[in-house]
């Protein structure tokens, strides 16, 4: 089952394979999306729900708030935006967190 570790060490290790290819930051970040987009959490309304039962998604939740707040949706395309919303933010914040690192090692 799914829980916020092995959710945090995927969007890690999607992350780390992202900076090691992109040439800088916007890159990176434009690449962490894609990989959210593509993510089977995010393709497969069964790993979605999985996600949802099994992890705190409150940076889906407010993802989903901010961009969907008029849009009706159905119980599964709502996991699907929510586990979208929650790997961007993840993997976003690991990408960050990278080329901070790597800034302050310079």
């Amino acid at each position: 089952m799914l829980n916020d570790y092995t959710l945090t060490e995927y969007c890690n290790d999607i992350a780390q394979e992202i900076c090691r290819d992109a040439s800088d930051e916007d890159q990176a970040m434009d690449w962490a999306s894609e990989s959210a987009d593509g993510s089977e959490y995010v393709i497969y309304y069964a790993k979605a729900h999985e996600l949802c039962r099994g992890c705190d998604t409150t940076q889906g939740e407010d993802f989903v708030a901010d961009c969907f707040s008029d849009v009706p949706m159905t119980y599964d395309e709502m996991a699907c935006r929510i586990a979208y919303g929650e790997i961007d933010a993840r993997i976003r914040a690991a990408v960050y967190e990278i080329f901070e690192q790597r800034e302050a090692a310079a």
